[in-house]
């Protein structure tokens, strides 16, 4: 069984998991202690919860709030114009081909359908290259803040963890952001 999502943990804690769905549950349980610790979080965070005390909202609350929340714009309009753009375009591509090498548009039509073949190869491969980037910065950054932390656990008592974390966190990002904004100029020496 993979690791279960959120709303099974919940569902198991609140008794609503069938019994073969609980089986199951509980047999990667024993062997996954991950989801051991995630499913020890929430029963405390349902526990600590339901302690509190029920408050009552004020009449109108919920209505005040969505009155105040900005309208959704929705760029549903732009890309209805851009994929109605592009779809004539193709059309009128794929029509002037159809019609043969015989007419004056032939040589027009065949030159823009491989205008458009190469552009979308060129944009899938920036796309692809771009998205390999971004996971291997991730991965560096996944790595570098793990090993930050361990090393921080070994200085400071866990009391205080969480404010070493943000402070760490935020001056990385800050010189993370810098590199982005600034690269570095190097020059031809040698």
């Amino acid at each position: 069984m993979n690791c279960p999502d959120l709303a099974q943990i919940y569902a198991c804690l609140e008794k609503e998991l069938s019994p073969e769905d609980r089986l199951r549950l509980e047999e990667h349980l024993a062997t996954c202690s991950r989801c051991r610790r995630l499913l020890a979080d929430r029963r405390l965070y349902l526990e600590a919860s339901s302690s509190l005390p029920q408050l009552e909202l004020p009449p109108g609350f919920t209505e005040r709030v969505m009155a105040g929340l900005p309208p959704l714009k929705s760029p549903a309009r732009l890309w209805l114009w851009l994929a109605g753009g592009a779809y004539l375009l193709f059309s009128l591509v794929v029509a002037g081909l159809a019609l043969g090498n015989k007419t004056v548009l032939f040589p027009i039509c065949f030159q823009v359908f491989k205008n458009l073949v190469n552009l979308a190869a060129d944009l899938s491969s920036l796309v692809f290259r771009l998205v390999q980037q971004a996971y291997g910065v991730f991965r560096a950054v996944s790595i570098f803040m793990g090993i930050a932390g361990r090393l921080l656990s070994n200085f400071f008592p866990a009391s205080i963890m969480g404010l070493a974390a943000l402070v760490l966190s935020g001056a990385i990002s800050l010189a993370f952001l810098r590199l982005l904004l600034r690269p570095a100029k190097f020059s031809d020496r040698g």
